[in-house]
């Protein structure tokens, strides 16, 4: 029996690999975890702000001030994790600022972040941008801001004793046994600010005491010009036996370098002057200060392309002050911004478009002669070149529709909107640039034409808002339009651009001018709708219109 059990446990052994191996093993699965992002997303309801205790809008030296960053977060989850991060560039010697780390900051909430700076002795004559921005893990961050602030180098004070008197009610001479008192008059005779100022009065005699008046005056400050009077009551006893009395003013303020000291020396017997001395008031004179101002984030870090183009044409624009052209019109009437939208757009042609200087031409406030001869001049230029030649046309200003023909104009700033004989219509200017025979006709429009604009517009002057009927383009032709045709374009006040510049020079910025016209339109698009509803809270849609000739082509064009 027992050897049957044993050859029972030999078989066994012998067959259990076997059925081991026969064995199925699951072999481990992995799973994509998809985990739900609830991201931030900020605005900025208002420009940042700088404060500063002199009041002069500058950093001086040794002075502490900060920027302040108003944020909203309106997204679908709290920010965390956010680090608030400044950068400067310009004068920033002397200055110290750091980047920090933040608290939370829940959906809904609004936040004020600090950014402190402080300037140090080292602190120089000049200019300095800083460039703030909240960072988030995630890239779930606020755009770049900027603020450019002028800097001041340390200016020395001097503190010293520039007069004294002394007089007592026992007019005539200084006695023993005699109450007087001796004024000293103490002033900044330099232009820095005096600080953490003191003054002590040293009598080396015990026989001449100080009766009313603590020994060690302080103020806080003095500033260029500015003096301070301090009276000290005192007594000779009849224990003095000197003819004169040695006095000693120390002053210290808070670098410990700028003050002079003051030896006086009174005489027994000598006349006691009849009245104090009058402290007149002075004029505060100021240096010119020139405040800080904000600029775009688009007026900087423009895109440097290394090609250039000699065939390539640009005719800018920018009529703003309609005004002071007609005397009919009050400001409101005039454009804000176009201008600095003309100026900037040429930066663009330039650096990022690789237009030489030479073949652009910039008009700010032009008159109706002034844009029919450049007009004609930049189309013969661009005719030279004929099918290789290129043409951008940018205009801001503002554009008007005639009320019985609906034909739209572009106006110059001594036309009326009365009177629209000697506006530019819009139609013909295409027509125009299209007979260049260019292989490219650009134009961008940031006008409107249904009689408003981004401020009173032009409709003030006639009450009326037309839809402007639109013409058949011809030649190699695409226009970028800042609205549609019953719209009104408008500013982006905080950028100081129109709102359908703005996003036109942050695409170019951003993409350093490589990308599609189809690209191109479809963000201006999008952004312009979404951001004119968050800033004015009317809509603005731009449109865009092509000739026959360049359907199917124009999305792949590109700078």
């Amino acid at each position: 029996m027992k050897k049957q059990v044993l050859n029972l446990v030999l078989v066994l052994i012998a067959v259990l690999p076997a059925w081991a191996q026969q064995e199925k093993v699951s072999t481990p699965k992995s799973f994509n975890v998809v985990k739900e992002v609830k991201p931030p997303i900020w605005e900025i309801p208002e420009s940042l702000s700088f404060v500063e205790p002199s009041g002069n809008n500058a950093i001086d030296a040794n002075e502490s001030c900060k920027i302040l960053m108003k944020v909203k977060n309106t997204g679908y989850g709290d920010g965390i994790g956010l680090r608030a991060v400044i950068t400067a560039t310009g004068a920033v010697a002397g200055l110290s600022f750091a980047s920090r780390e933040l608290p939370v900051i829940k959906v809904g909430e609004t936040k004020i972040i600090e950014f402190p700076i402080t300037a140090s002795m080292n602190t120089i004559d000049g200019t300095v941008e800083f460039v703030l921005k909240i960072e988030e893990p995630q890239g779930f961050g606020t755009d770049k801001q900027y603020i450019t602030v002028n800097t001041k180098k340390f200016v020395a004070p001097m503190i010293e004793v520039v007069d004294y008197s002394v007089t007592g009610e026992n007019q005539g001479e200084l006695k023993k046994m005699k109450p007087f008192d001796l004024q000293l008059l103490i002033q900044n005779t330099q232009y820095g600010n005096g600080e953490n100022i003191k003054v002590r009065i040293s009598l080396s005699d015990n026989n001449v005491v100080l009766l009313n008046g603590d020994e060690i005056r302080s103020f806080s400050v003095l500033k260029a010009g500015e003096k301070q009077s301090l009276v000290y009551t005192m007594i000779v006893n009849n224990n003095f036996s000197g003819e004169s009395i040695p006095i000693k003013i120390f002053i210290s303020e808070q670098y410990g370098k700028y003050a002079k000291d003051k030896d006086i020396v009174l005489n027994i017997n000598q006349p006691l002057a009849a009245n104090k001395i009058e402290i007149q008031s002075i004029d505060e004179t100021r240096p010119n200060i020139v405040i800080g101002s904000l600029r775009s984030d688009v007026d900087k870090n423009i895109p440097v392309s290394s090609v250039k183009n000699t065939n390539r044409f640009a005719l800018i624009i920018g009529n703003e002050d309609y005004h002071s052209y007609q005397p009919g019109l009050q400001s409101e009437s005039d454009v804000s911004f176009a201008v600095n939208d003309a100026t900037v757009f040429k930066e663009y042609c330039m650096k990022s478009l690789g237009i030489e200087e030479r073949n652009i031409i910039i008009l700010t406030n032009a008159t109706a002669a002034v844009m029919r001869q450049e007009i004609a001049r930049i189309c013969e230029l661009v005719s030279l070149k004929g099918s290789a030649g290129e043409i951008f046309f940018y205009y801001a200003g503002h554009g008007f529709p005639d009320e019985n023909s609906k034909e739209p104009y572009i106006i110059p700033v001594d036309v009326t909107a009365a009177n629209l004989a000697s506006a530019i219509k819009l139609y013909d200017l295409y027509k125009q640039l299209s007979s260049t025979g260019a292989g490219k006709v650009t134009v961008f429009m940031d006008a409107c034409f249904s009689g408003g604009g981004r401020d009173a517009g032009l409709m003030a002057a006639r009450g009326i808002r037309v839809v402007p009927k639109k013409d058949v383009l011809t030649g190699n032709l695409v226009v970028f339009s800042a609205t549609q045709n019953d719209q009104v374009a408008l500013p982006y006040q905080e950028k100081q651009h129109g709102m359908f510049t703005y996003f036109l020079l942050k695409k170019l910025q951003e993409t350093n001018a490589a990308c599609t016209y189809s690209d191109l339109f479809n963000y201006i698009k999008n952004s312009v709708s979404e951001y004119s509803l968050r800033e004015n809270k009317k809509s603005q849609t731009p449109s865009l219109s092509t000739s026959n000739e360049v359907l199917g082509t124009w999305e792949k064009w590109g700078f």
